[in-house]
């Protein structure tokens, strides 16, 4: 299997915040099992940045968050079009030398790094979205670039930097009383120096996803979904905020109502929609040790109680499963 098959994938396309993206699909089971072979080997091969939040064993959006609050100033950037820039030429030096580290392991060459790149691409440029190999390729493709940006940072003598990255999202945080004026100033230092970093590895900043929040202004910053709040006292705390969780009451009692109410049979994609629900909710509760049901109005714990349940999160234990 060293060439890629038309018929290995399906191309779907989805609308996520006004942007179409291109998801692939498999259709044979012996490339997902191919996939996961060379994700196994990779991840018993390689030693991935410490800088990195997403696609690593331990860790979530909820780890990226909490390294930075306690920190006051917050940069937060996008990388543009992230996966499908990935250059394969750039990839493949970098693997190589990544792979081949340690004396006392079997030497890979470059042939079998080409190759490797090969099977997990469609085209001659980028990492399709929705591959098993995407993901850790990534991470690989920026292993480098963390390490020599939170180098330089270091040197510019911030108090408590902290830098993470959590795929195509950069979050640079530190402690600071200074003018507004003098941090705007820092920032575009730091967007400079991630610019200039970044065209190294054929990538660029999206524009217009660059901000800046003070927590010596602002109580709160929203850092890849989950929020970071400060009260007068300076007591911080990691939310997962309304809006996820006005998503996860009004999803589960639509679906709930689809099946008791209105004796309606579920399909596949229900039943799919049924899983992420439930991980959801134990997602939030992981963050919300206290609950997520005092959020909700008394008008929504109502409508709850009328379908036989004293809360959410019973009516959820009473959605059916289906084994894939």
């Amino acid at each position: 299997m060293n060439k890629v098959d038309a018929t290995w994938y399906k191309i779907k396309f989805i609308r996520r915040k006004g942007k179409i993206r291109k998801i692939i699909t498999y259709t044979d089971q012996s490339v997902i099992e191919k996939h996961t072979r060379i994700k196994e080997f990779l991840e018993e091969r390689l030693i991935f940045s410490k800088f990195t939040k997403a696609y690593v064993k331990n860790s979530s959006i909820f780890n990226n968050a909490k390294a930075h609050m306690y920190n006051d100033i917050f940069i937060k950037l996008d990388i543009k079009d992230f996966f499908i820039s990935i250059n394969h030429k750039i990839l493949l030096d970098l693997l190589f030398s990544q792979l081949n580290v340690n004396p006392d392991q079997t030497k890979v060459s470059k042939m079998e790094i080409s190759r490797l790149i090969s099977i997990c691409s469609i085209e001659k440029k980028g990492l399709p979205l929705g591959l098993i190999t995407s993901p850790i390729l990534s991470n690989i493709y920026l292993k480098e670039f963390d390490n020599i940006l939170y180098g330089k940072l270091k040197k510019m003598n911030f108090k408590n930097i902290i830098y993470t990255r959590y795929a195509d999202d950069i979050t640079i945080s530190f402690k600071s009383e200074d003018t507004n004026e003098f941090i705007q100033g820092l920032k575009v230092e730091i967007l400079n120096l991630v610019e200039v970093l970044l065209k190294r590895y054929k990538l660029k900043l999206n524009r217009d996803k660059i901000s800046l929040i003070n927590l010596n202004i602002s109580n709160h910053v929203r850092i890849t979904g989950v929020s970071v709040t400060k009260d007068s006292n300076n007591y911080r705390r990691i939310s997962i905020g309304r809006k996820r969780i006005n998503k996860l009451y009004h999803d589960a009692l639509n679906l709930f109502i689809k099946i008791k109410v209105r004796n309606m049979s579920l399909d596949n994609h229900d039943f799919l929609k049924i899983r992420q629900i439930k991980g959801m909710e134990s997602f939030i509760f992981s963050i919300e040790k206290n609950g997520y049901d005092t959020i909700y109005s008394e008008k929504m714990k109502l409508r709850i109680n009328e379908l036989g349940f004293e809360s959410l999160s019973q009516l959820i234990k009473n959605l059916p499963e289906k084994n894939f």
